[in-house]
């Protein structure tokens, strides 16, 4: 049996597609009302199971209204606070009138699960408003000094709801990196091992392009479960990301972890999804004290094993000793790689100023770039690297090939082809593999037209994708010794004309949005700088 469904706001459209969302979910809604009088006036003869409750839509304070409908309702009536995204802060006043859920208006999905949630006796909050909700609870809490049931009970379910992810009922990010923190401490505490484990969906964003996002939730729905029946009663899983899970193994070495990654990698491999059918999972593995002492350079040498399994083709597990084959600590590897690649730069500033400041520039260009592309902090540090070693496989070209001003020959221009292998050969195990990929793929086109590998669209990974449209920019407005630099406008058209053939056309509209940003920023500077001589006239 479906719930059934009251929508209280005043907005009368607004109204409309909420019943349409809900209808088209198979809910059922019985009643529609523009403020409390109204609903009062409906609630006896449709007895909703659930009454949605616009905070922000309706002219009366919305906990009075909600406390006056359940008084006068003769059943047992859940309430929905929700609010638009730019007031989500207002769905907290429906706490002290008893609401069980929490949500963004704007969010059918989160809405719909909302509903389902509560019709099963269950609670919702929507991570974008865990903060007010809870806020508000703390502040009822302390302010009525009232320790009764219902209140202590209101008090532990949204606190379990506000670490729960609301798609596949597993723990969240911040849960899980509470609990990383805590596991941790407690491991050298006691000098005893402790074990993470990273796993990724393979091609999920390819099922969620090519079935709906309808599909991609399912799939979400039951690796989840696939995982969390695969491990044992002392670890943990959580969602920490779109199709991201984080693990938690206490008391496990790297062998034992292993073990239970490839139990899980099996499970959700043996899984048969409808509308999708098989999926996969790679995995990678880091366990203290073996790889790591520090949160942050345990999860990032699990990262580096994930990557190592994406890289050798998906569906496997790989431990970060596999991935990185440097000895001593984690943390001497890691000062260790930033000395010689510090190495790297400065003698390529030597054998090629130019070279090197275009690095640089480049580097700059690209990371703010990246930014714009939402890439995570971890990556952009991944992309400066990237950026900076480039070139470092010309360090290997004679002087006679690279400054050539007549044309190549055939035999010299392999010998410039051949760069960025080599570059790839010099760093590739002394940077994360991800910014040796950028490195290799730097002069790829997106077309399929371009070197050492002839990587065509998205086959080129995204962060070589982003270095290649900063690279020419830079090269573009840069002085050389044959032209003067382009104007910014000018060169932002040279990369526009050539999106689709050799630049990934995405990254281009990032680059004009990233140019005209930078542009502004710089006549509100000369403006800035102007503004002294203007008054003194």
């Amino acid at each position: 049996m479906s719930a059934r469904v009251m929508i209280i706001d005043g907005d009368r459209t607004a109204r409309s597609l909420l019943r349409d969302t809900l209808t088209a979910a198979g809910i059922e809604v019985v009643a529609e009302a523009n403020d409390c009088d109204e609903a009062r006036l409906l609630i006896e003869g449709s007895q909703p199971d659930i009454a949605l409750v616009d905070v922000a839509g309706i002219r009366e304070n919305a906990s009075e209204v909600a406390r006056s409908l359940r008084e006068q309702s003769a059943f047992t009536m859940a309430i929905i606070a929700m609010a638009p995204a730019e007031r989500a802060d207002r769905v907290a006043e429906l706490v002290g009138a008893g609401a069980v859920g929490y949500v963004i208006k704007e969010d059918e999905r989160q809405l719909l699960a909302a509903v389902e949630a509560i019709h099963k006796g269950e609670g919702f909050l929507s991570p974008e408003v865990a903060r007010p909700v809870l806020d508000e609870v703390s502040r009822l809490y302390e302010r009525e000094k009232i320790r009764n049931d219902e209140l202590e009970e209101l008090v532990r379910q949204l606190q379990a709801l506000s670490v729960t992810d609301w798609l596949t009922g597993l723990k969240n990010h911040g849960y899980y990196f509470d609990r990383l923190s805590d596991e941790l401490d407690r491991s050298l505490r006691h000098r005893r091992p402790m074990s993470v484990v990273i796993g990724d969906i393979d091609d999920f964003k390819q099922i969620n392009d090519t079935r709906g996002h309808a599909a991609g939730d399912r799939v979400l729905q039951e690796v989840s479960a696939a995982m969390a029946d695969a491990i044992r009663s002392a670890d943990i899983v959580c969602r920490i990301g779109g199709e991201e899970f984080g693990f938690l193994l206490p008391e496990t070495d790297s062998a034992g972890s292993v073990l239970v990654a490839e139990r899980v990698r099996e499970a959700v491999a043996a899984l048969n999804i409808t509308g999708v059918g098989s999926v996969t999972v790679s995995l990678g593995v880091a366990s203290v004290p073996e790889h790591a002492v520090d949160r942050d350079e345990l999860m990032e040498a699990a990262d580096r094993a994930l990557y190592l399994a994406k890289r050798e083709g998906k569906n496997r597990v790989r431990v970060a000793g596999q991935a990185v084959a440097l000895g001593g600590s984690k943390s001497q590897k890691s000062n260790g790689r930033m000395q010689i690649v510090d190495l790297l730069v400065r003698v390529l500033r030597l054998r090629d100023p130019r070279l090197a400041e275009a690095s640089t520039r480049t580097a700059e260009v690209a990371i703010a770039l990246g930014a714009q592309a939402n890439l995570s902090t971890a990556r952009l540090e991944h992309l400066r690297v990237a950026a900076l070693l480039q070139e470092v496989g010309k360090i290997g070209v004679p002087d006679s090939v690279l400054y050539k001003r007549g044309a190549l020959t055939e035999d010299e221009w392999k010998q410039i082809r051949e760069h960025p292998k080599k570059g790839f050969e010099l760093v590739g195990g002394l940077i994360h593999p991800e910014a040796g990929e950028a490195v290799l793929a730097n002069h790829e086109r997106w077309d399929g037209a371009g070197y050492p590998r002839g990587l065509k669209g998205e086959e080129i990974p995204l962060l070589a994708r982003v270095l290649l449209v900063a690279d020419a920019y830079v090269a573009m407005t840069m002085d050389r010794p044959f032209r003067t630099a382009m104007t910014p406008q000018d060169a932002l058209e040279e990369l526009r004309k050539n999106a689709g053939t050799q630049f990934d056309p995405g990254v281009v509209d990032l680059m004009g949005d990233l140019a005209s940003a930078m542009q502004l920023a710089e006549q509100q500077e000369a403006e800035v700088i102007d503004f002294p001589e203007q008054a003194a006239g």
